[in-house]
């Protein structure tokens, strides 16, 4: 009973010990224009403990004996404090001059500040990019930096875009610059089979820190010939110290056609043709003979044996359909962003997710966007960082009929030269003018439903990539430092188009379909010494001695089948006729 009491007594008292060996200390974080420093990162040096400051710069922490606090935030460099005996301290965190102290990308992770950098670079912050509805990067880089062009080939969203950095420096080969993302330089292949792609359409814009644009050959000969056309450094946001931090983001926003094209309406048709029909035989257009012909063209009954009388009742009930209404929509937009970030002195993390779904004005070329990233760093001793970075995304883009502008097939390029006369559904709620049907066709030289073809007319293009990478950097001195890099951008193409029986064209062959699968793997390592020395407080030498090895394989299949026994059925298996296959194969390798 005693060696119990004194064993209760023993463990109480290290119980006590250690509580009053902990303490909790307060304080409140400023700049040195006496202004609160809110979200400042606040931990105990070498160890966990963390917190930031709210909104009036304060905050509260528990520490134990000995305690140094090191309190960070960003612009404003970090401080070290010992908290001694007190209970309450104050920090003033002495705000750096942003213009001189401004840090830009230069190429293989090393930043410079840019003014000790004589190339032309220009930068975009997140600030400028984040809330915005863009769904890829190439649309918030539009008017943001001096002497870069962005423009889209075609409004398909996550489809294929032109950058031109000081304008376009080849006529026949390729004018598109070199894009890195966190140091991984990015496969810009066009493997689309069916739609267009775009190599940023995988990356979040709101993941996004800054973009620093390589301008002339000063600043990009690094890269050597792959930089000829500018190159574009992407970093994206990291873990920072201090308590995790959950951010939510969303926003929702529609959108609708500036404006239709005026067109004439089925009365004024019908007097400009035979206004044109009289002066090609030189008759007056109010000639009978004309109106008959012109009514019996608008597919008027019996109208070979109209009087004049009954030839202008009948034009002037004609009815006016609105092929423009029916080709277009409301589109929308709608996005939903999660994200943590913390950590302490030792590993600081960042992980976010995505969903980006668009809807667009045309139908059939909707886009849809998961994404997954992940960014870990961790200080393993003193001299070594071990940094990592994850990026999953899968996206869908819907196709289309007709993904090129002008191509007869686009709704949007052919609904306003449809002769209005033309009725777009049967009374019945059936397309009219279609194969099978009465009549089959279309008044005019547009003769096809557009609408029908591209409500019939399926397809899809799916992407799944995968870029990722790891970093360690070793400090051997205060001024020598190497660092490794290994990455990957890995992309797996699939889609599938399908080419209705119903509709005109398809329906003698009884239905297409297409399938393709298209995979690209782009393994990017270096190595490399970093030199950086200030000698005698006036000179300073700045070096990069490296390695490069990069390789880049690619490989596709493709099927194609016709005779399908109905239109429900649209796999190739299902196919009468096998068609064609193909398949090609091609790589590089590239040390430098």
């Amino acid at each position: 009973m005693r060696k119990l009491m004194l064993t209760i007594l023993v463990i109480l008292g290290f119980m006590a010990s250690s509580i009053a060996q902990t303490r909790i200390v307060t304080g409140r974080v400023t700049d040195d224009k006496g202004d609160p420093v809110s979200n400042a990162s606040v931990i105990v040096k070498g160890t966990s403990t963390g917190t930031s400051t709210k909104d009036d710069g304060s905050f509260t922490i528990a520490v134990g004996p000995r305690a140094v606090l090191v309190i960070s935030s960003l612009d404003k460099g970090s401080k070290e404090v010992t908290v001694g005996s007190s209970t309450n301290v104050s920090v003033t965190l002495k705000s750096e001059d942003k213009f001189l102290q401004e840090v830009v990308v230069t190429g293989y992770g090393t930043s410079r500040k840019k003014r000790d950098e004589a190339g032309a670079i220009s930068t975009v912050l997140a600030a400028e990019i984040e809330n915005k509805p863009n769904i890829s990067v190439d649309k918030a880089l539009q008017g943001k930096a001096a002497g870069v062009f962005v423009q889209a080939n075609n409004g398909i969203p996550g489809g294929a875009i032109n950058v031109r950095i000081r304008g376009a420096g080849s006529i026949n080969a390729g004018n598109s610059p070199l894009y890195i993302v966190d140091g991984l330089q990015l496969n810009t292949r066009d493997d689309a089979g069916f739609t267009q792609s775009n190599p940023l359409a995988f990356l979040n814009p709101d993941d996004i820190q800054s973009i620093d644009i390589l301008k002339d050959a000063a600043s990009s000969a690094i890269y050597g010939s792959n930089a000829a056309n500018g190159v574009v450094l992407i970093t994206t946001k990291k873990g920072r110290g201090g308590k995790t931090k959950f951010t939510f983001n969303t926003y929702y926003g529609t959108a609708k056609p500036l404006k239709k094209l005026e067109v004439v309406n089925s009365q004024q048709y019908y007097q400009l043709r035979t206004e044109a029909y009289g002066n090609f035989n030189n008759l007056a257009a109010d000639n009978l003979a004309i109106k008959r012909v012109v009514l019996g063209e608008l597919r008027v009954p019996n109208a070979a044996g109209f009087s004049a009388t009954q030839a202008d009742s009948a034009a002037a009930s004609l009815q006016t359909f609105d092929w423009q209404d029916a080709a277009f929509r409301n589109g929308s937009i709608k996005n939903y962003e999660l994200s943590a970030s913390g950590g302490n002195e030792k590993t600081t993390f960042r992980i976010s997710t995505n969903l980006t779904d668009q809807s667009t004005i045309v139908t059939k070329a909707d886009f849809k966007r998961y994404g997954l990233k992940l960014d870990v760093s961790n200080k393993a001793t003193d001299r070594l960082t071990i940094a990592t970075s994850l990026n999953l995304s899968s996206f869908v883009q819907n196709l289309p009929f007709a993904t090129d502008g002008s191509f007869l097939g686009s709704p949007a390029f052919s609904d306003s030269g449809i002769i209005p006369v033309n009725p777009i559904f049967n009374a019945d709620g059936s397309y009219y003018g279609v194969p099978g049907g009465t009549p089959a066709n279309l008044i005019g030289v547009l003769n096809q439903n557009i609408v029908q073809v591209n409500a019939l007319n399926s397809g899809y293009q799916r992407t799944n990539q995968f870029v990722g990478n790891i970093n360690p950097r070793y400090r051997i001195t205060d001024w020598l430092s190497a660092s490794l890099f290994a990455g990957m951008d890995f992309r797996l193409v699939q889609g599938k188009q399908v080419r209705d029986a119903r509709t005109a064209g398809f329906d003698v062959r009884k239905g297409l379909a297409t399938v393709q699968s298209n995979w690209n793997t782009n393994i990017n390592t270096y190595a490399t010494l970093n030199f950086l020395k200030t000698f005698a407080t006036k000179h300073t030498v700045d070096a990069l001695v490296g390695y490069e090895y990069r390789r880049e394989n690619n490989e596709s299949i493709t099927a194609t089948g016709d005779g399908f026994p109905t239109f429900q059925f649209t796999s190739l298996n299902n196919a009468a006729n096998p068609v064609s296959i193909g398949e090609f194969y091609t790589g590089f390798r590239r040390n430098a």
